[in-house]
């Protein structure tokens, strides 16, 4: 962990400790998964934050984020989000640099990649989200593609799934795989920036923000 990494997994906080972060304004990541935070707030004043994981807490569809230009990764899986267009509503306008996100296991968001539903409603939900985050370059566990982000365009705002009743849910400690992913993401005048995902293993209380890694990282 480096200085300027903040790690607070698993200690029961129902909200975020204001006391821990008044000192933390320089911070560029703050994992506070595992917790039962149900609101975010108090991080207004961390001005260079790039990186926020909040996986697995209680946090719902709406949520008064601040301004925060600098935040590039969003992970939000495992939560009670439950109604995406409240939830895109809260951050598109909050963080407008935002080029990962994550909403796995989610009510919102339709679970192809853990139980196996419908990929059409999984493509509908990301056509959505691209259409009205336009910076994204990776969404859950796949990289945003060219082809993709011109139908997000074509009928994205038209593309919202609705919420299903009821969702199952894995066991806690049950083993979830994500294959590696690696893709070459082209954008018009931008030449070419290749996104991948390692091999990604689960096992019950880890943080799930870490599955985004970036070429120049590995």
């Amino acid at each position: 962990m480096t200085m300027d990494t903040l790690a607070l997994p698993g200690q029961d906080f129902e909200r975020i400790p204001v006391d821990v972060l008044q000192t933390k304004a320089h911070i560029t990541s703050l994992d506070l998964s595992y917790n039962n935070i149900k609101k975010v707030e108090n991080i207004g004043n961390l001005t260079k934050l790039s990186t926020l994981v909040l996986d697995n807490n209680q946090l719902g569809s709406k949520n008064d984020f601040p301004s925060l230009p600098s935040l590039n990764i969003l992970s939000v899986n495992n939560n009670n989000i439950d109604d995406l267009k409240v939830f895109i509503d809260s951050i598109k306008d909050k963080f407008p640099n935002l080029t990962h996100l994550s909403l796995l296991k989610n009510p919102a968001c339709p679970s192809y990649y853990v139980s196996g539903t419908d990929y059409s409603d999984y493509q509908k939900y990301r056509y959505y989200v691209l259409f009205h985050l336009k910076n994204l370059k990776f969404l859950d566990i796949s990289p945003v593609m060219a082809d993709e982000v011109k139908e997000a365009q074509r009928q994205g705002l038209y593309s919202l799934v609705a919420r299903p009743v009821s969702q199952d849910a894995l066991p806690e400690e049950e083993e979830e795989h994500f294959n590696g992913l690696s893709q070459e993401l082209t954008q018009e005048g931008k030449g070419k920036a290749g996104f991948s995902v390692s091999n990604y293993v689960y096992y019950g209380k880890q943080s799930e923000g870490n599955r985004f890694i970036m070429n120049d990282d590995l």
